[in-house]
């Protein structure tokens, strides 16, 4: 263990790994870029709209590009990237090479990279500009254009991955959550919303669990600004997730 903390974690190098059969199966990963590996992911799932499990949706996907000879779908950029306002004015300025940004879909970017997208028209034609308040947290969404969604995008900046504990869904494919439920009254404003992985949305506890005596996981809640899970022990976690920690509300100071 003190070798590990001394020497550090080896970088991954890119590569593809094939097992040997056992059973008449056989494991391949890849390892890559981010950006080219959630990239093809994006195109598995513009493919593949099943309601299998997503391991096996993604295969089937899979297969199903491979035999039709396709390459990486480049569909209109839809992933929400939290940068603050200080970070935004360096970016534009072209001195935000060494600033690392987080992104819903699960990665991180660094600032030379987001303006080569833009420059790209990757991020499409639409910028938006999220206001987050210190303690009551998204406020408003501001943009050139009316766009409907607004307030899943302010939840998506908010949380790039879905804020319950060690969770690792990426906030592109969670859905959009009532704090307070909204067959209890919650309202459905900004400040009430989260976003939330759809198996987390199912246990997150709303009061009728308790109603049809089913264990209680805990329910997330607003504490001093940040979205986290209160446990039936009354105890508040966060998720420790490295998104987790440059979302919208973070970059508040």
């Amino acid at each position: 263990q003190r070798v590990d903390e001394l020497v550090g974690d080896k970088p991954k190098e890119p590569g593809m790994r094939i097992s040997r059969p056992k059973n008449g199966m056989v494991t391949m990963s890849i390892t890559d870029t981010q950006r080219r590996i959630i990239d093809f992911e994006k195109t598995l799932d513009a493919i593949e709209t099943s309601s299998e499990p997503r391991s096996k949706a993604l295969l089937e996907a899979f297969w199903k590009h491979i035999d039709g000879g396709g390459g990486v779908l480049k569909p209109e950029y839809r992933t929400v990237i939290a940068i603050g306002l200080d970070q935004s004015a360096t970016i534009i300025r072209g001195e935000g090479d060494e600033s690392i940004i987080g992104a819903s879909d699960g990665t991180t970017m660094t600032g030379a990279e987001i303006v080569n997208l833009a420059m790209s028209g990757a991020l499409g034609d639409k910028i938006y500009a999220g206001l987050f308040h210190p303690t009551a947290g998204p406020v408003n969404l501001y943009e050139a254009r009316f766009a409907s969604g607004k307030q899943r995008i302010l939840a998506m900046a908010e949380n790039l991955v879905c804020p319950w504990p060690d969770c690792k869904v990426p906030a592109d494919r969670c859905l959009v959550h009532h704090i307070d439920a909204h067959k209890n009254g919650g309202q459905t404003n900004p400040s009430n919303l989260s976003a939330l992985c759809a198996y987390h949305n199912g246990v997150n506890d709303d009061g009728a669990r308790a109603r049809r005596r089913e264990k209680n996981r805990g329910r997330m809640m607003r504490h001093r600004s940040k979205v986290k899970l209160v446990t039936s022990g009354r105890n508040l976690l966060g998720n420790t997730h490295e998104l987790s920690t440059v979302g919208a509300m973070d970059l508040i100071k």
